[in-house]
């Protein structure tokens, strides 16, 4: 690192704003806090389900990492009702357990990507979303459950 003149005003002002300048990363972070605030406001009708199972976290994977190119599973809880997704290149296949049809909901930081119907067994399906973190919002028996964010 070059040497500093400090005893020149004009260098220290500039090392000094150089030091406060946010980066360009930053500032998607906190745009993408912005925008997410919205579905905590808006929606404190639904119950957030908690994260039962990841298969990333086998432990296989401690070892050898995932494999490139595997789906990855995970299932999510809240009280009996089950939501079990599997991610994979080609989109996003789920079931609700217990099997029922309801509507279910894909968000991203910016809001729905995609909504759908779950069948008379409670399978569900998106095609591939781009990446970022995403999350899934089910509504069953007139219950609003959403997962926790995920990266796709």
């Amino acid at each position: 690192m070059p040497w500093r003149d400090w005893s020149d005003d004009e260098e220290l002002l500039r090392d000094i704003a150089d030091a406060i300048r946010r980066e360009p990363r930053e500032q998607d972070v906190i745009a993408a806090g912005r925008a997410v605030f919205p579905f905590h406001v808006t929606d404190l009708d639904k119950e957030l389900a908690a994260l039962l199972y990841d298969s990333r976290l086998d432990d296989h994977a401690a070892v050898r990492g995932p494999l490139s190119g595997a789906p990855r599973n995970l299932v999510f809880a809240l009280g009996d009702v089950r939501v079990e997704i599997e991610v994979s290149d080609s989109g996003i296949e789920g079931q609700l357990i217990p099997p029922e049809p309801g509507r279910v909901r894909l968000l991203d930081a910016s809001g729905p990507v995609a909504e759908t119907a779950a069948d008379e067994v409670g399978c569900f399906s998106f095609p591939a979303v781009r990446t970022g973190p995403v999350r899934i919002e089910c509504t069953v028996d007139g219950r609003r459950v959403a997962t926790e964010w995920i990266s796709a």
